[in-house]
C-alpha cells in the first residue's frame, strides 16, 4: 500500500504530512537534500518522488546533485564528451526511448537498472547525443 499520493500531498492526513516533512528537514544539509536523498526518502515512506520534491519545493528545501547529471553535479559537456566512448548497447537504449525527442528521467533510470550502468554514465550518453533529460521524477524540471 502507498503511503503517499501524487497529488502534491493535498489531501494527505496532517499526521501523514507531518512525518513527510520531518523526513525532509531531517535529511536537509544547508537547506538541501541530494536527488538521491529524496529517492530513499520516497522509498522509505513508499511514496511516489513527485510528492517528495514538492513538498521540499514547499518547504524551500533545494534538490542538488541529479543523479543522472542534470544540474548541481560535474555535469559533462559535450565537450568533454566528446573522445569518450558510449557503449552502443547504451546508445541505442536511449535512442529508443525518446518520447517527444526527450528523455524522460524515470525511463533513464529504468535503462541504467536494465544495463546494469550507472545513472551518471545513461545521463553522459544523453548528453553526448544532444538529447534532453525531461519530466524528473521529483518535479525539478520538465
Amino acid at each position: 500500500m502507498e503511503f503517499f499520493s501524487s497529488k502534491g500531498g493535498r489531501d494527505l492526513k496532517e499526521e501523514k504530512k507531518q512525518v513527510l516533512e520531518e523526513e525532509i528537514i531531517a535529511s536537509a544539509v544547508n537547506g538541501q537534500i541530494p536527488c538521491a536523498v529524496a529517492f530513499k526518502i520516497a522509498e522509505r515512506l513508499k511514496s511516489v518522488p513527485r510528492v517528495i520534491g514538492d513538498k521540499a519545493n514547499e518547504l524551500k528545501v533545494r534538490i542538488i546533485n541529479c543523479q543522472l547529471g542534470c544540474f548541481y553535479v560535474e555535469k559533462a559537456t559535450h565537450e568533454d564528451l566528446e573522445g569518450r566512448f558510449i557503449d552502443i548497447q547504451l546508445t541505442g537504449e536511449v535512442q529508443t526511448a525518446l518520447v517527444q525527442g526527450k528523455l524522460p528521467c524515470k525511463v533513464a533510470f529504468q535503462i541504467a537498472k536494465k544495463l546494469k550502468a550507472g545513472r551518471k554514465q545513461v545521463g553522459d550518453a544523453a548528453t553526448k547525443l544532444k538529447i534532453k533529460i525531461a519530466d524528473c521524477q521529483l518535479g525539478c524540471f520538465s
